[in-house]
């Protein structure tokens, strides 16, 4: 049986890692972080992706032909189509409107040395990049590996979420939220993802005082760990706010675990324990896992969506 080549880019507003992944297994030697240079005019970043393209597949160390291009792309994106929404966010502006996939197979095709590894049935994929994270948490070895429902959470800049039942996304259920997506959802006069991501964390830090100002959250964590009060009632009740966020869609979906992922999923420890506290009452058989890395789970699910996919 021929190995399943695919290059995985998970794109965000500062920073695109990149790895080629073959057979679901991450290629080590591949694996890099570049400048996303999202304020690039639209010519300009196809060009920068697709010579990032060009650079891990000259790292992947094998002559096989490459079977697809996935990318874990911000939203608002039209995934289905390839065509980019973002408009003011900050990030990736330029590509407003664009069929960001159909410029990126022309930029990849103009260049011969990699056109000619490119497969017949090569094709470039968009999709969600939490809903990626928890087709790779499914996978085995991920912390969602053999449960029946799972809910897996990315919290970092923002709030992503996805919804799985026996290691598929649920989108569109009376059961889970419009896509499977948490980062609207209503709470204390604004949305979740205003709550239940970095700012939210900083929010609540400035409530402590002279003593948090300017800390960011590894920060806050280092104080917490360190025992400082203050800090850890700050964890304590980003995980109060985590469940009463989350509880409205725990109790009709039911899931067996719930995955926690991205950049303040380091500092679970300090928010688990309060997470636990205001779910289980309800919940008492819900498991609480952290991924061991948020950035593999991404890239293994990329390569799982990738190859299931049937056009």
């Amino acid at each position: 049986m021929s190995s399943s080549l695919i290059i995985a880019f998970d794109v965000g507003g500062t920073q695109i890692k990149a790895a080629a992944v073959v057979d679901g297994a991450i290629v080590d030697a591949t694996v890099g972080y570049y400048p996303a240079r999202s304020d690039l005019p639209a010519g300009d970043w196809i060009a920068h992706a697709a010579n990032l393209f060009g650079e891990v597949l000259a790292k992947a160390g094998t002559d096989a032909a490459v079977d697809g291009f996935g990318l874990a792309f911000p939203g608002p994106f039209d995934y289905a189509a390839g065509v980019s929404r973002i408009r003011g966010l900050g990030k990736f502006e330029p590509l407003y409107g664009l069929l960001v996939g159909r410029l990126l197979q022309l930029e990849l095709q103009a260049n011969a040395a990699v056109a000619r590894r490119l497969a017949p049935h090569f094709r470039i994929a968009f999709e969600n990049d939490a809903a990626l994270f928890g087709l790779g948490e499914s996978a085995p070895g991920g912390a969602a590996h053999g449960a029946r429902r799972a809910i897996c959470l990315t919290i970092g800049t923002g709030l992503g979420s996805c919804f799985l039942e026996r290691g598929q996304p649920v989108r569109h259920r009376a059961d889970v939220p419009g896509e499977g997506w948490l980062y609207d959802a209503p709470y204390e006069g604004g949305i979740a993802d205003d709550y239940i991501s970095r700012r939210g964390v900083l929010g609540l830090a400035a409530d402590m005082g002279p003593a948090a100002a300017g800390l960011d959250v590894r920060e806050l964590a280092e104080l917490a760990e360190a025992g400082d009060a203050g800090a850890r009632r700050v964890f304590e009740r980003f995980g109060q706010r985590l469940a009463q966020i989350l509880l409205p869609h725990v109790l009709p979906f039911r899931p067996d675990v719930i995955v926690l992922g991205g950049q303040i999923s380091r500092s679970a420890p300090l928010f688990v324990p309060s997470l636990a506290n205001g779910l289980r009452p309800d919940c008492p058989e819900i498991r609480i896992r952290v991924s061991r890395s948020t950035l593999a789970g991404t890239l293994r699910g990329i390569h799982a969506w990738m190859t299931s996919r049937q056009d």
